[in-house]
């Protein structure tokens, strides 16, 4: 499937019904129970992980689509995962679970890095709406990413250009791509690329330098900035 100039870019999905691979890592097995019977009965695929390490390390095969991440994990150190997940940059959409529903609580699970947080009481069903609605935004669902005359293999980290030419990106270079790709048309701030992406640096500035690397690779026209909100994924433009 190919695009015209000036349109949005389509990152292609799933055929309606697919099963979600969810990676549940939490320690407690009245969690893991309650959970697991609601999501398995939603068209999912659950394997648990009880404590951080094996967390991490399933995580990192990035065979799961979603990622549910108990915040109490082995006495609090949840969010300490969620700040290393993305250090080693694993960008599967995580959901937290959370206690006491506070909200400092809630915006130090955002700032960690999680795409979403709840109450860890929340109604099972609720959470898989949550769920679906985060692996419909994901950018690794299918890992195939079009931008006009050009389209990017996610998972390869390849632009393939309409006459065969191909292009290499970083793992970063990749990921920003995905990232604007996951909602097409949609401006995504730097703050939120900064949290997903690079979350092992400091200065938000960095966001700004790989954009910059990858229009020097692909052409201005491949990120475009809205200023004073973020950016938003473009095209390539046809030859």
């Amino acid at each position: 499937m190919r695009g015209r100039p000036g349109l949005a870019p389509v990152l292609e999905q799933r055929p309606p019904g697919a099963v979600i691979r969810v990676l549940l890592i939490t320690g407690d097995p009245r969690v893991a129970a309650r959970l697991g019977d609601t999501l398995s009965g939603g068209n999912c695929v659950v394997e648990r992980a009880a404590d951080a390490r094996i967390g991490l390390d399933r995580a990192l095969s990035r065979e799961f689509d979603v990622v549910v991440l108990d915040g109490q994990l082995q006495s609090g150190r949840g969010l300490d995962l969620m700040r290393r997940m993305r250090r080693a940059r694993v960008l599967t959409p995580v959901i937290m679970l959370t206690t006491d529903g506070q909200v400092r609580d809630r915006v130090g699970c955002l700032q960690a890095g999680a795409d979403d947080c709840v109450d860890s009481l929340t109604d099972a069903e609720e959470l898989l709406a949550r769920l679906r609605a985060l692996h419909r935004r994901s950018p690794y669902r299918t890992g195939t990413v079009h931008l006009g005359a050009a389209r990017v293999d996610v998972t390869r980290r390849v632009v393939i250009h309409e006459d065969g030419t191909r292009v290499r990106l970083t793992g970063r270079e990749c990921a920003v791509i995905a990232v604007l790709g996951a909602e097409p048309g949609r401006v995504v701030s730097r703050a939120r690329l900064h949290a997903l992406i690079f979350p092992d640096r400091q200065a938000k500035s960095i966001v700004d330098t790989y954009v910059y690397h990858l229009r020097q690779k692909l052409g201005r026209e491949v990120v475009t900035t809205v200023h004073s909100v973020g950016y938003r994924l473009g095209h390539v433009p046809f030859v």
